[in-house]
């Protein structure tokens, strides 16, 4: 806030309007006054990395599963502090723009209308498509999603390994109910596999684990 708060209530009156700079907290948002987003840049930081943001999406499975991916692939095994607290300022980012992910992660392939597909290297036979917002300063991320980019949908039940399976493949595959909510971020879906009772746990559409309920 500038010294004095004269130009700031002059502001919130509708008075003055900071198209593009408005006062307030560092991420963009939506200014009742300016009737515009406010869009401080540049994010994220140039040294954001591929890494860091894999590492992310890593963190939102174990969120869901702890037990999955038992073993994931160096740097992930036992990944270096940098690492770990550049995963954080990627999860804590507010409203990244695709224009922000792409300067990290490389161009996106366009999905259809404001759907954008990144090509991650932990995930080779899937994008990760990320559902934007457009607005007057750029295309807002929404939602993101695991879709198939190469292989086959399962076509048996041995197919349901962590990292091969998406949610619709397996509703598709096992006559499941489809989710009645399509946009969050993970769903538990309990199932029959040979006759016993089964989980499957998916983040971002993406197959994470299949275990035996818990009796708690």
């Amino acid at each position: 806030m500038p010294v004095g708060d004269g130009p700031y209530r002059r502001h919130e009156s509708r008075e003055v309007y900071y198209t593009g700079d408005c006062m307030g907290r560092p991420e963009p948002w939506w200014c009742w006054s300016c009737e515009r987003f406010a869009d401080p840049e540049p994010r994220p930081p140039r040294s954001m990395t591929v890494e860091g943001y894999q590492l992310s999406v890593l963190r939102d499975m174990r969120g869901i599963a702890p037990e999955a991916l038992p073993e994931p692939p160096a740097p992930y095994d036992d990944p270096p502090a940098g690492l770990v607290e550049e995963a954080g300022r990627w999860a804590a980012m507010e409203a990244p723009k695709i224009k922000d992910l792409a300067a990290v992660l490389g161009d996106p392939v366009g999905g259809g209308p404001s759907r954008h597909r990144f090509a991650l290297p932990l995930w080779p036979d899937f994008w990760l498509e990320h559902t934007s917002l457009d607005t007057e300063t750029g295309d807002y991320v929404l939602d993101r999603r695991f879709v198939r980019r190469a292989g086959e949908p399962m076509r048996s039940a041995d197919g349901m390994r962590p990292w091969s399976v998406l949610r619709p493949e397996a509703e598709a595959f096992f006559g499941w109910e489809p989710t009645r909510s399509p946009y969050a971020y993970y769903h538990v879906v309990p199932f029959q596999l040979d006759g016993r009772p089964m989980e499957a746990y998916f983040v971002h559409d993406l197959l994470v684990q299949v275990s035996e309920p818990s009796e708690d």
